[in-house]
């Protein structure tokens, strides 16, 4: 009897070459695509790139008929609305920068993934994620992908171990355009789609009219201060802001400013000169860590954002959930909201949301 695999089919060319390479493997491939949200309101144009869009789920009907497989469409919308975009808005309203696909990924899509892999009997269940598995040692690792420019790893921070033990990722061993030229040699009409960069549930990207079509929440006006108090300026509400932001502040003085942190209690998006923005460590909450006790002391690197370049950490304190940590070089712009992820080596450990950044006690020149 075949092995049989679940494979989340979005519509791309990543999950649909999955499929390919696990069925081209020998096992038993069944797809599934998660219905996400009622896309119908976007008026998305067919090819742009949302994830899971009508045209996206009809897509991925038409890869699992070119493959000779079964494929299930499963209704997670309610699910991905309670624990995604109240997540999205919620984070806004407490003056944090959120990242809904880490939040998707950890309390959703792989959640998910491992009830129907169990509903189906399937033996595992795999993504199109550009990460790769090691399952020696006695646990499994997750590392980056050998493609380094596609690496999601950052993305699957939140998935748990034993998520993990039941997952694979085909994609991980293959660049970009190597899976473009699986797709196209097996006449998949996913070859050449435009990949998704955009939020999925937001149109045009443009998450302010999204929150306030969808949660009436169009902010309060407040005041734009300095470190000492003083204030500069008004905002039209704080969720226009996040940390490092130069543009909307307008002009107060020879220097420029930018945002140095967002204060929701008392409605203040707090502003300074550019070497103001710069931190020395911040404050984490855990929610998966490999090995978190034995890494405590070490040096290890850490990505701050999705699209940051890793840099070179201290753990120094892990209490009640938390984990203190200090920069061996003064970062940029340590947001709250975004997700913090560690790394040994290429080897992803898990991460959390960051709380609070530790401001330097000298700003960098």
């Amino acid at each position: 009897m075949k092995t049989r695999v679940l494979v989340a089919m979005s519509g791309g060319v990543d999950s649909s070459v999955a499929a390919l390479i696990l069925k081209n493997q020998g096992y038993e491939v069944i797809g599934i695509t998660f219905q996400l949200y009622d896309y119908s309101r976007l008026n998305r144009r067919e090819g742009k790139g949302g994830c899971c869009s009508i045209e996206d789920v009809d897509d991925a009907r038409l890869v699992a008929d070119r493959l000779g497989i079964r494929h299930y469409l499963v209704d997670s919308q309610q699910n991905f609305k309670r624990k995604v975009i109240q997540y999205f808005a919620d984070a806004y309203r407490r003056g944090e920068t959120p990242n809904p696909c880490v939040a998707c990924n950890t309390f959703v899509k792989f959640d998910e993934l491992l009830t129907q892999a169990k509903l189906l009997d399937a033996d595992y269940f795999a993504t199109g994620h550009y990460v790769r598995l090691d399952r020696d040692l006695g646990r499994v690792r997750l590392r980056k992908a050998k493609d380094l420019q596609k690496d999601q790893s950052y993305f699957l921070m939140g998935v748990s171990a034993e998520k993990l033990e039941k997952a694979l990722f085909p994609c991980g061993d293959y660049s970009k355009e190597e899976i473009r030229e699986l797709a196209e040699s097996a006449g998949l009409v996913t070859g050449s789609k435009k990949e998704s960069m955009e939020i999925c549930f937001v149109a045009d990207n443009n998450y302010r009219k999204f929150l306030k079509d969808e949660f009436q929440f169009t902010g309060k006006p407040g005041e734009i201060v300095d470190e000492a108090g003083h204030v500069l300026g008004r905002h039209d509400g704080i969720h226009h802001f996040t940390v490092g932001q130069r543009k909307g502040l307008g002009s107060f003085g020879l220097h420029a400013h930018f945002v140095v942190r967002v204060d929701a209690k008392l409605n203040q998006v707090i502003v300074g000169e550019a070497g103001q923005v710069f931190s020395e460590g911040m404050l984490v909450q855990v929610q998966e860590f490999q090995g978190l006790e034995e890494k405590m002391g070490r040096t290890l690197q850490v990505k701050i954002r999705s699209r940051a370049v890793d840099c070179p950490v201290r753990l120094l304190k892990s209490e009640e959930g938390t984990l203190t940590l200090e920069f061996l070089e003064p970062q940029r712009a340590v947001t709250p909201g975004q997700f913090a992820v560690f790394y040994d080596g290429d080897e992803m450990l898990g991460g959390g949301p960051i709380l609070k950044s530790i401001p330097l006690q000298k700003a960098v020149a």
